[in-house]
């Protein structure tokens, strides 16, 4: 049967063909989730959760790590994306979406990385930038603004609508956006050489390790399953391990930093910080708890009361979604696109499930990212301290590469 091509040049997945048996059960997949014209690959990965023998697979990077990790000569940090811990846990028998945290800074501490960063910090310098476009598009009455956090919705829209990728926010990923910081704010207050820095950024998602090769900002992206294979192969009882605490200067996020795992995070959290920046207040209780546009659902659509304006928002799930709605992209102000099925916390990245059991896995992820956010004191990127202090003693005064240009990426 027909399959989904994977390119051998494919830097975030690949087929092993001898474990292959024609099933189709990947291009079914790819189908459902994205429906292109063309058997293309989008790196999403989402074939790697449902292939039934496992012939694919992230393209694995963490034998790369060890070694860097056992090389005393250079620094090794580490940038954990929130979605990780969340799932980590499926690895190790914990009950779907157990908020492991300080288990997982702890398992890297354990495996010798130097630092262990947070990337909701990076979550919420994405905020402070794309925010800041928000507002400037309401306040000359431009639209629309698409989110560009997802690698693989950047890339469908580079492939698929390359006319349009002016649309697409100039921000780089959370991700992209740390990796910069460490090799600039933290090297110079460290006073330790950038060329001696390895940077591993731990992601539920493959799609990053192509981002990531583009950008060059992250050395070695590693996935939640790779986190595991090096835990085991290390002899590292994750369940034995004890709670430890982020590294401090970029090792504390906000609760808008932390729900951009989940679909309709992004949005909520730029939405809570706009409206700051548009009215010099806090936003209205009703911004922390945007219902209507969490989960999984397929294409939501909502009016948001900024006060100098009401804008039109939309959230949308899976490429396929984009597909059937493109036409009407342009009526709204603001637009959030995750390519996996509930964000990041379904990315291909994540542990291999029963296939019947990944949608209920998914919904626990999402409600343990946001009963935590409920609990943060902290529920604003613009009020983050750490953030503050970046802008204010760094980012203001030195050049620090935080946009990009989706325009010069295009491959034709």
């Amino acid at each position: 049967m027909e399959r989904v091509v994977i390119e051998e040049n494919n830097l975030s997945l690949s087929r092993i063909e001898e474990k292959c048996i024609h099933c189709g059960v990947c291009l079914k997949t790819c189908q459902t989730y994205n429906n292109l014209k063309e058997k293309d690959c989008l790196n999403c990965g989402q074939c790697i959760l449902t292939c039934p023998t496992g012939a694919l697979v992230p393209k694995f990077d963490y034998k790369k790590v060890l070694n860097y990790l056992h090389d005393t000569d250079y620094t090794l940090v580490v940038l954990t994306s929130p979605a990780v811990r969340v799932a980590i846990g499926d690895e190790f028998g914990y009950e779907a979406g157990t908020f492991l945290e300080g288990k997982m800074v702890s398992s890297l501490k354990a495996l010798g990385f130097d630092y262990v960063f947070d990337t909701t910090f990076g979550a919420d310098l994405t905020i402070m930038e794309e925010a800041n476009e928000l507002v400037n598009k309401i306040k000359n009455n431009e639209k629309p603004l698409f989110t560009s956090c997802c690698p693989s919705w950047v890339l469908y829209m580079q492939k698929y609508h390359p006319n349009d990728v002016k649309y697409l926010s100039s921000c780089k990923s959370p991700i992209a956006m740390l990796g910069a910081m460490v090799k600039t704010y933290f090297a110079d207050y460290n006073e330790i050489d950038a060329k001696k820095i390895i940077t591993v950024a731990l992601t539920p998602c493959v799609s990053k390790k192509t981002e990531m090769a583009k950008y060059q900002d992250v050395d070695f992206v590693i996935t939640t399953r790779e986190l595991a294979m090096m835990l085991r192969e290390s002899e590292i009882d994750f369940t034995q391990l004890v709670d430890a605490e982020f590294d401090k200067l970029m090792g504390t996020g906000s609760g808008a930093g932390l729900i951009f795992a989940s679909s309709g995070g992004v949005m909520e959290a730029a939405l809570r910080t706009a409206y700051y920046m548009l009215n010099k207040v806090k936003a209205p209780d009703a911004f922390y708890k945007l219902e209507s546009i969490r989960g999984e659902k397929d294409f939501v659509e909502a009016e948001i009361d900024m006060q100098v304006k009401k804008i039109k928002i939309a959230v949308i799930n899976k490429i396929v979604n984009v597909e059937k709605n493109y036409e009407i992209l342009k009526n709204y102000d603001f637009i959030e696109v995750m390519s996996c099925p509930g964000g990041c916390i379904g990315g291909g990245g994540q542990p291999i499930l029963a296939t019947n059991a990944l949608e209920s896995c998914r919904q626990k992820r999402i409600a343990s990212i946001y009963a935590k956010d409920e609990n943060k004191k902290i529920k604003e990127s613009f009020l983050n301290p750490e953030i503050q202090d970046a802008y204010r003693t760094y980012i203001s005064k030195k050049e620090v590469k935080l946009h990009t240009s989706h325009e010069t990426e295009v491959k034709n």
